[in-house]
């Protein structure tokens, strides 16, 4: 009987995610440039990168750009959020971060903030995600009454509901989306 080896792999579902890092300004250009030089060495390595302080090996950010002259990057990573790089970047520069993220094959979707030396991550659970229902005669999703486009803008209003709920407080960053997808419905 003939064997053969085979090996398996196993290709990453990639997370998208947009941070943005908050604090004094020569530190944020700090980051700047530390974004830049990864960005840099993707494209001369083709492959993901990592702060050269890290001692971690994996949550290697990808296809990494910056959103104008902001401090605020996209990039992907594999299968979930790099949250633990991100902290490790913050503690190192003495900054904050707001990271939102996704991964809809996986049913991730969520708000990370670090802010005071406190990291807080809400994110939706399954049961969140089987409430969404499309429609296939209105090519549209509906939910409590309404037809929207896109899954994400259900996915942004359970989000933000889930965070009033948590402590408002800490997560007082971002646009109130559910009055956004109102204005855009």
């Amino acid at each position: 009987m003939r064997t053969t080896n085979k090996t398996i792999i196993n290709m990453a579902n990639w997370c998208s995610n947009t941070v943005t890092f908050t604090g004094k300004q020569e530190n944020l250009n700090n980051i700047i440039g530390l974004f830049q030089t990864m960005i840099e060495n993707e494209n001369k390595e083709r492959s993901g990168q990592l702060p050269c302080f890290s001692n971690n090996k994996e949550g290697c950010f990808f296809e990494t750009y910056q959103i104008e002259d902001e401090c605020t990057f996209q990039y992907e990573t594999k299968w979930c959020p790099n949250i633990e790089i991100l902290y490790e970047i913050a503690e190192y520069y003495k900054v904050g971060f707001i990271l939102h993220y996704e991964e809809l094959g996986s049913a991730l979707f969520g708000r990370a903030v670090y802010d005071n030396q406190t990291l807080n991550n809400v994110c939706l659970e399954q049961s969140d995600f089987e409430m969404l229902c499309f429609n296939c005669e209105t090519d549209c999703f509906e939910f409590e009454g309404k037809s929207y486009y896109s899954e994400l803008d259900i996915l942004e209003i359970l989000l933000e509901r889930k965070i009033k709920l948590s402590n408002p407080l800490l997560f007082n960053t971002d646009l109130d989306y559910e009055s956004k997808i109102k204005n855009r419905s």
